[in-house]
């Protein structure tokens, strides 16, 4: 029986919503590039983004404008560690009260759910699902735009900055464990040098994992007054649009069995143009499925640890071995070596 969901109709953030400050991101992307011999006319070429926009700082960039310039940026500047130098240059320059905010937190786990609440104002590219087992937290990442080929780049270039920034606010480098769909790239140094040596590639999903002790580690800046006075200037401006893919994907993650129609349904549309809004951003309904089906057995499995059986069960398979096939297909491991 097809299952009844209340439509509703928010408004979401698109890639063409000019939502981002231009001297964020965009500067940092120019100066590095120019800095590396590229030629500022054809950084901004199909970009529709002007210089003195981003020198006067007051315009507002939409999300495919910075992807396109990541693109121009890559084309241009023949070397592999671009996005780990702009990592770098993210935190905690030119973000105002997110900086303010996040300097002066009390620990880790404290920055994570300032970097959730506040999200859109730093990274709206991507977003992220925790979860915790006995020794470590789990970060799942996942694509909240359609970034497409600048998917790498972006994250090579946040992860960077997180690790950087809890350098900076910790005065030590956190052990951070990083698990990548990418294979193993030739310029493993860059890796290796911005995020450490804990990296495993060609897994079945973007996560970060981090020993629990960590996330209470205190922060050398940390101070309360501060950081409310800064969270009081943020809340003024706080957007809480999400990205379409993204609000398809959390209706999906507490409806996991829904049809296209349903899911459609619910969104208050017809299955055509939920299938065609999602085409724009390069990704299909079933692929988006199978995306939640993966993670949520990697959860299960490895970090839960529980048995084929519950596992099935929990995620409404009608039997073990369909099961089985499922994970193969999405992880390319059994149930036992995802485990494992």
């Amino acid at each position: 029986m097809t299952q009844q969901v209340t439509a509703f109709r928010p408004r979401y953030l698109s890639l063409e919503d000019k939502c981002l400050p231009a001297h964020q991101l965009a500067a940092s992307l120019m100066d590095l590039a120019i800095s590396r011999g590229a030629n500022k006319e054809r950084l901004l070429r199909g970009t529709k983004i002007f210089y003195q926009d981003i020198k006067s700082g007051r315009a507002l960039l939409s999300p495919a404008q910075l992807l396109g310039l990541m693109a121009n940026v890559q084309s241009q500047v023949a070397s592999h560690d671009c996005s780990f130098l702009l990592g770098r240059r993210i935190f905690p320059s030119n973000y105002g009260h997110i900086s303010n905010a996040l300097l002066h937190s009390r620990d880790l786990k404290d920055a994570l759910r300032l970097l959730q609440v506040f999200r859109l104002q730093i990274c709206p590219f991507m977003h992220a699902y925790t979860y915790r087992d006995n020794q470590q937290l789990h970060l799942v990442f996942n694509d909240a735009l359609g970034c497409a080929a600048q998917w790498q780049f972006i994250t090579e270039s946040y992860f960077t900055a997180l690790v950087a920034g809890t350098r900076l606010l910790l005065d030590r480098r956190v052990p951070f464990h990083f698990d990548f769909p990418f294979a193993r790239p030739r310029h493993i140094q860059e890796y290796e040098e911005n995020l450490g040596y804990r990296l495993n590639f060609s897994q079945p999903l973007l996560r970060i994992r981090v020993d629990l002790p960590w996330l209470n580690a205190p922060f050398l800046q940390q101070s309360q007054s501060l950081k409310w006075h800064a969270i009081q200037q943020l809340k003024q401006n706080q957007s809480t649009r999400l990205g379409f893919i993204e609000a398809v994907r959390n209706h999906l993650r507490h409806h996991r069995q829904q049809t296209l129609q349903d899911t459609a349904n619910a969104f208050g549309m017809s299955p055509a143009t939920l299938k065609r809004k999602l085409k724009l951003y390069k990704i299909r309904f079933q692929q988006l499925q199978d995306e939640l089906g993966m993670q949520q057995a990697i959860h299960l499995l490895q970090v839960k640890k529980l048995n084929n059986e519950d596992t099935a069960h929990l995620m409404d398979f009608s039997d073990v071995p369909n099961f089985r096939r499922a994970v193969k297909r999405w992880t390319g491991s059994t149930p036992s070596q995802l485990r494992l």
